[in-house]
């Protein structure tokens, strides 16, 4: 199954990045809005690929944890040298719906991102660190694709129907996540799971997975 994501993801994202450099979107547009929506492009597929990849394939979660970061950032950051005022009035409370779907999309990615550099130090139980990390992915997953889809621009048609896919694939991952935590220990766990129940316990050396 996770090989399937990572192929829908891949394939998502090079379908996003043709719809929108082939549409008259971007035809003629500034360099910054075209790096801008390229990145948030490929930042959607990862987006859609990361919660498939956690349990057995943590250090590949992280790092794409660390691209969907960087994408985001870049994307924002290309938006604000393009039209500052712009920018900041779409990334405030007062924007339109589309805007503070990206704001709070933004605002809980830091915290997810956060939450995994910190885990350690947090000294939260496993299981409650699982839970709150997959809750807020959750959302992240529904209010950053929400967002995609309400912009009207680069991304319409075809480009709708990739990204309500890319959507449920992230969406789908993170949930299933948060099931087999919330199933608790001492509960079957998948088959093929190589990781046993840890009651809420942390391991001598940290417990490294998401």
């Amino acid at each position: 199954m996770t090989r399937a994501a990572v192929a829908v993801g891949v394939v998502g994202a090079a379908l996003l990045v043709t719809v929108a450099l082939t549409g008259p979107h971007l035809r003629g547009a500034p360099v910054l809005l075209v790096v801008s929506t390229l990145a948030a492009c490929l930042a959607v597929g990862a987006l859609a690929v990361q919660p498939w990849l956690t349990r057995r394939r943590v250090p590949a979660h992280v790092r794409v944890g660390g691209v969907v970061a960087a994408l985001v950032g870049v994307h924002l950051v290309a938006l604000l040298v393009e039209d500052p005022d712009d920018a900041l009035y779409s990334m405030s409370p007062d924007g339109p719906t589309r805007a503070r779907m990206a704001l709070i999309a933004t605002v809980l990615l830091v915290v997810v991102t956060l939450l995994g550099v910190l885990r350690r130090r947090l000294r939260w139980s496993p299981a409650t660190w699982r839970f709150v990390h997959g809750s807020l992915a959750v959302l992240v997953v529904v209010l950053g694709v929400g967002h995609a889809l309400l912009i009207e621009g680069a991304l319409e048609g075809w480009g709708t129907v990739v990204l309500v896919a890319l959507g449920v694939v992230g969406a789908v991952g993170a949930l299933v996540r948060l099931v087999v935590v919330l199933r608790g220990p001492g509960r079957p766990h998948p088959a093929g799971d190589p990781t046993p129940p840890d009651r809420g316990r942390v391991r001598p050396g940290g417990d490294a997975r998401g």
